[in-house]
């Protein structure tokens, strides 16, 4: 009888893990990138899940000719707010939709993007453009360079109350002028090394106080 058990308790085991799996396997899943020589960094790409998880990872942009000049590839997890998944997660399903409304018009360069569709059941589209005349889509990729850029400060303000706690000021200053434009996306992730500038007093307090006024604009900061 012990042994009987034993064996089904591990059938029952492995019934879980296949079903563990299977659930992974079938989560919806969207990738964007974005090539632009000309901006730092000069690449970057966004794996989104329908449940929420995330990764970000970016190259830096490496002057021509000095390939010692490349900067260092960065990655980050973390979780995507319900909003952020709602926009991406009903224009996924629909992206052979928009093929007709990409680069009709003259615009300027704004990087090469690529995104990617895939279903959880094998299935997947793809787009690749510069320029969309669609409002849905071009929220989408609004939304995509939104979270690089807080990402890029994220990553710049971890160095900096460290290493040079005298350039968070410039640093800040530029963030409050994106804030009003609504440049930023995922802003939740800028709150634990904002309250940290706002609370260290060895910060200039004209850095200090910008760091409190950006929290302002952070859902669901405490500040508000």
């Amino acid at each position: 009888m012990r042994r009987l058990a034993s064996i089904l308790l591990l059938l029952a085991a492995c019934a879980l893990t296949g079903q563990e799996k299977s659930t992974v396997t079938h989560v919806a899943r969207i990738s964007f990138e974005r090539r632009w020589a000309e901006q730092d960094p000069e690449w970057f790409g966004l794996e989104l899940m329908a449940d929420g998880r995330a990764k970000y990872r970016s190259l830096g942009r490496q002057d021509e000719g000095q390939a010692e000049s490349a900067g260092e590839p960065f990655e980050l997890e973390f979780t995507l707010s319900p909003g952020s998944r709602r926009i991406v997660f009903d224009a996924g399903p629909r992206l052979a939709d928009f093929k007709g409304s990409l680069d009709r018009a003259k615009v300027a360069s704004t990087g090469t993007k690529t995104l990617r569709y895939e279903d959880g059941a094998g299935n997947t589209s793809a787009i690749t453009y510069n320029y969309s005349s669609a409002r849905e889509l071009t929220a989408v990729t609004d939304l995509m360079v939104g979270i690089s850029q807080t990402i890029e400060l994220w990553q710049t303000l971890q160095f900096q109350t460290r290493f040079d706690k005298l350039g968070l000021d410039s640093t800040l200053r530029r963030m409050e002028e994106m804030v009003p434009e609504r440049r930023l996306a995922e802003m939740q992730l800028l709150e634990p090394v904002l309250t940290r500038i706002a609370n260290d007093a060895s910060v200039l307090n004209i850095a200090r106080q910008r760091a409190r006024d950006i929290l302002k604009a952070v859902p669901n900061s405490g500040r508000r």
